[in-house]
Order: structure tokens, then sequence, then C-alpha cells
């Protein structure tokens, strides 16, 4: 079976307008879980599901044993597990006591081995649907269509609204809260973009946005 990717953009991340440069990403068919492997190296091996979970889960005890005793853990073929600290920034170690020091991840490096497994991948692109594409002063009828009849908007539901990226879709409403036709508010997790109190547009004439998905 082939993977599956696609070309993406990235927003700028200094907030400019120029345009980031494209690069694959890939697309996955899916993720499997412990009981799916087991499952498939059944039929791969004379060893029974029981077998596979029994060693699965030694495997997984042992490095996490390992680990918490601050040991590195290397499965050949596959990798090298280690873990990171953390703690309060300081100048001087003797500011900082062990009870301050933390876990903080499990670091994961590839080994040569696997990366030389993966180098010829088949790869092919995902052929993604066509998208109807508006101006940018369609862009503006369809968003006052749509703020009209909602509190708020999203960057996701601005994608779908005109079809277009999320890059596209984060620099035209970045546009709109420059020029004072949106504000901008929300978490660091979610951007929800408003009407400024007191901003209230007149309804556009009707306008059909159920697909902007064309097909041939």
């Amino acid at each position: 079976m082939e993977a599956n990717y696609r070309m993406e953009r990235n927003p700028n991340p200094k907030g400019e307008n120029d345009e980031m440069p494209l690069h694959p990403r890939l697309i996955p068919h899916n993720t499997y879980n412990i009981r799916e492997l087991m499952r498939y190296g059944k039929e791969r091996s004379t060893y029974s599901e029981a077998d596979i979970a029994g060693a699965l889960r030694l495997i997984t005890d042992l490095v996490a044993e390992n680990l918490r005793s601050g040991n590195n853990v290397e499965i050949e073929g596959l990798g090298f597990f280690s873990v990171s600290l953390q703690s309060r920034p300081v100048m001087d170690k003797k500011e900082l006591r062990s009870e301050s020091v933390h876990f903080k991840n499990v670091n994961f490096r590839c080994s040569q081995t696997l990366k030389d497994r993966l180098k010829t991948m088949p790869l092919t692109r995902l052929k993604e649907e066509k998208l109807r594409t508006f101006n940018d002063d369609e862009k503006y009828r369809r968003l006052q269509w749509y703020m009209d009849r909602h509190p708020y908007i999203t960057v996701m539901k601005y994608r779908g609204l005109n079809g277009c990226s999320d890059y596209s879709a984060r620099k035209d409403l970045a546009g709109f809260v420059e020029n004072g036709t949106l504000e901008e508010t929300g978490t660091r997790h979610i951007a929800i973009y408003t009407r400024p109190a007191g901003n209230n547009e007149p309804e556009p004439a009707s306008l059909i946005i159920d697909s902007n998905i064309t097909t041939d």
C-alpha cells in the first residue's frame, strides 16, 4: 500500500502576508493499536495473540522501569528512548533542589536501520477535491452573511465558508481584524472572531453556501 501525502503551507510565523513555501505532509491511512498489531503478528508468525500480547506488555514494562531508573533504552531496529527533565530557570545550580526537578517527556530517536527501511517507502499525492475560489468582495459578502446569523466565526468555519486553506483563512481573518471588520478573541488554543461592538452590517442579498466544492 502506498502512503498518501498532500502539499500544505504553514502560516507565516512573523505574521506577515508573505506566503511560506509548500511542504509535503503525510496523511495517515489509520492508527493501529495493540490489538490490531497482535492480529497482524499472528498472521505472519507462529505466535498466538496471547503470546504477542504478553511479549508487548513485558517490553513496555521493561522500557518504563529502565527509563524511570535513569537509563536509556535501545530497541534494535526501532530506536532509542530517553527521558528529558524540566525545572524553573535558575542562574546558579545551588538555587535548585532535587525536589524542584521533574520529568518532562520521553524522547525517541529513530534508529538508522529503521530510517534505511523507510527511505524507499512508496508515496503518492492525495487527490484533492477542486474548490471554487472567490474574490475578496465575495469573501467579504459571505462573511457578512455568516455573521448576520452567528455571534462569531472560527478559522475552521471560515475555511468551510469560502473553501480555502488554513493559511488563506488566517490571512483573510487577520485582514478583517486589521481593517476593523472583526475583532479577535478566544484563547491561545483557538481564535474566535466577532464583530466589533455596535457594528451592525446590513444583511446582504441571499446567498447559497451549501457547498463550495465542484464536481467534475
